[in-house]
């Protein structure tokens, strides 16, 4: 109707009008059907790894959201105790609170701008300061706190995965301290050029207070950290150095400048400080660094001292300098000095990171008769959940076994990578040349992994390293997984991979594709398994192989 009002001719309009309609159901339906299915391809890359991002997107957002209301809630109330207490302070004096009047008042003055930021303060080096001796006696005294911390870290290392591990210590590497005194070093540096001293002088007494007080309560209580990652003085635990001098060097920078800022701008800058001191205590979390109550204490502390210097600061106030040059300088030297250090130290702290495990060393013929039914029957994911059986034991060097199959028919996988990664969207490729995705078993990935083309599917193979060891050559025993994996189209235009339900097959053809190497099949006895273990077709033999030469 508009486009005949409009004298629209037909030769325009139809085209237009068909085009619409063809493209309105995927402007409006395609997004939520593509989030789905990417939803599912990530559950088979990783459960782990969603289930970590889940957790930290919920954390922060949940922490936003209670930040907002929290202020709306708070904002009034607070209003009426504010005008309570100044009207009581300032009431004639008697002399038993005379003193605490004279506090209160020269807190509440109306003639100082910064009265309610002061008193904010106080609240928060109140609070701070409680929960640091609250969580120091609870570790000192065993209380349940330190439950909490063994369950906390036992469920964190069932969570990690090998990329969550890269982005937490690209994350813990920030709060080193190579990155953190480069940054203080370079606001301080700053604040003396621009005369700055009062400001520089906070800076460093902040910086430098915080970490001979930490490294003294570490030197004092001498509690080990959950595992072994450091020598001197910084093996030991409590409390967290990350987090105190993290929340005490960005938080007091952040400090200074949200002084001068306007009130929108402050909240922004307080908020990514939050967030990033937030993230490198999880990461020290994540990654097994720390207990709980170490991180909890090493917040509380460096909270607490930031609000006692925020508070002497506010109550001899300096004159104000250039907001925007100390930002400048602040982030530039973090971005800098930061992406410096994650690029030098990340291969060395992807080892000192790397997932704890607790070797157990095995004669090898001890494992080739009963011991190797004390390795994981099945794939483990989070919590506990079993995935597919675990179906091969290798014990020898996987380059031996790659080489082997390589020779009798088995491929090596396409890699993925972004490029083909958008393969899984091309509907004319077989099985055979799509991208393997990556499995995770015990927070590991796997050490290898080979795939053998089948009419219309693919035969996987994927193994990964146990915590048992042969005595005789130290090298670790291999477990693994021989699927046969479709591929389904929930949609014409999109790939998803499945594996098939039959796990006896594909291991007799790995059986038949290992001539010469020493192998046999081995049945279980009765092990736990997954509530659709009905569903699936296992007669719960694995097969066991070895490399030659091995006594």
């Amino acid at each position: 109707m508009i486009a005949g009002m409009l004298d629209m001719p037909p030769a325009r309009f139809y085209p237009a009008n068909i085009l619409s309609a063809l493209g309105w159901a995927p402007a409006y339906i395609l997004p939520g059907v593509v989030f789905g299915a990417s939803l599912r391809l990530a559950e088979a890359v990783a459960t782990r790894l969603a289930m970590t991002a889940v957790a930290l997107v919920l954390v922060i957002w949940c922490g936003v959201w209670g930040i907002g209301r929290a202020v709306l809630w708070l904002q009034p109330r607070i209003e009426r105790g504010l005008s309570f207490l100044q009207a009581w302070s300032t009431a004639a004096p008697s002399g038993r609170n005379r003193p605490l009047r004279k506090l209160v008042a020269a807190l509440l003055d109306p003639t100082q701008p910064e009265s309610r930021t002061l008193l904010i303060l106080a609240g928060l080096l109140i609070v701070a300061a409680w929960g640091f001796f609250g969580v120091l006696e609870d570790v000192l005294t065993r209380d349940p706190l330190v439950f909490i911390d063994s369950a906390a870290y036992h469920f964190l290392q069932g969570l990690r995965t090998p990329f969550g591990d890269a982005i937490m210590i690209a994350l813990t590497e920030l709060g080193d301290a190579a990155v953190t005194v480069l940054v203080v070093s370079a606001a301080l540096l700053w604040l003396l050029a621009q005369r700055a001293w009062r400001p520089a002088a906070y800076l460093l007494a902040a910086v430098g207070f915080a970490a001979a007080l930490t490294v003294a309560i570490k030197a004092g209580l001498h509690l080990p950290r959950p595992t072994s990652l450091y020598n001197g003085i910084s093996e030991f635990s409590f409390p967290s150095g990350h987090a105190t001098m993290s929340i005490v060097s960005y938080g007091f920078l952040a400090g200074l400048a949200a002084r001068e800022l306007s009130a929108r701008r402050r909240l922004a800058v307080l908020t990514a400080t939050v967030l990033l001191v937030i993230l490198i205590a999880f990461s020290r979390l994540y990654l097994g660094a720390h207990w709980l109550s170490d991180v909890l204490a090493g917040l509380a502390f460096g909270t607490a001292w930031v609000a006692l210097l925020g508070i002497a600061y506010l109550r001899h106030p300096a004159p104000a300098f250039s907001v925007r040059g100390l930002m400048v300088v602040t982030f530039s030297a973090l971005l800098v000095g930061g992406g410096f250090h994650i690029a030098t130290r990340h291969a060395d702290d992807t080892q000192r990171y790397a997932v704890h495990q607790n070797t157990r060393f095995m004669a090898q013929q001890d494992w080739w008769n009963v011991a190797w039914q004390t390795l994981p029957a099945w794939r483990i994911d989070i919590e506990g959940e079993y995935e597919q059986p675990i179906t091969v034991q290798w014990a020898g060097s996987p380059e031996y076994l790659r080489r082997s199959l390589l020779a009798t028919g088995w491929r090596e996988p396409l890699p993925l990578s972004g490029r083909n990664f958008l393969l899984w969207f091309d509907p004319s490729r077989s099985a055979i040349e799509l991208p393997l995705l990556p499995r995770v078993h015990d927070g590991r990935h796997e050490a290898l992994a080979l795939v053998r083309p089948v009419p219309g599917q693919r035969l996987v193979l994927r193994l990964w390293q146990t915590d048992a060891m042969l005595r005789e050559t130290a090298q670790p025993i291999w477990v693994g997984t021989v699927t046969r994996e479709a591929i389904i189209r929930p949609l014409p235009w999109f790939n998803l991979p499945r594996d098939g339900r039959d796990f006896n097959q594909p291991r007799l053809t790995l059986l038949d594709s290992l001539p010469g190497v020493p192998a046999r099949l081995a049945k279980r006895g009765e092990i736990p398994g997954p509530v659709d273990e009905q569903t699936i077709i296992w007669d719960k033999q694995v097969l066991l192989a070895r490399e030659p030469g091995i006594p």
